[in-house]
């Protein structure tokens, strides 16, 4: 009985690599309503994956920013990206 469930886990759930791939469908919630689930599925047992997630958030979210401002300057201020993320998230969690 366990050994069907492990199987039968091991058949619907997805890979790291296929979440990471996936990452940007599904912040954008372009996902199908099947895959959506199956990597809130993969996100609720794989820390690592939440991390990388929501690291791409921020960055989608920082994004738009930079590029404004890269626009006005020549160069990208790395202490203006280490601000903007640290005000957006609490590095030391996780």
């Amino acid at each position: 009985m366990l050994t069907e469930k492990i199987n039968f886990l091991q058949r619907h759930m997805l890979s790291c690599k296929d979440v990471t791939h996936l990452a940007s469908d599904y912040l954008e919630k372009s996902a199908n309503g099947k895959l959506h689930w199956k990597i809130r599925l993969h996100l609720l047992a794989c820390k690592c994956c939440r991390r990388f997630i929501r690291h791409l958030k921020i960055t989608q979210q920082i994004a738009p920013q930079l590029i404004t401002r890269a626009e006005d300057e020549t160069t990208i201020d790395v202490n203006f990206i280490l601000h903007q993320i640290k005000g957006r998230t609490n590095i030391s969690k996780e």
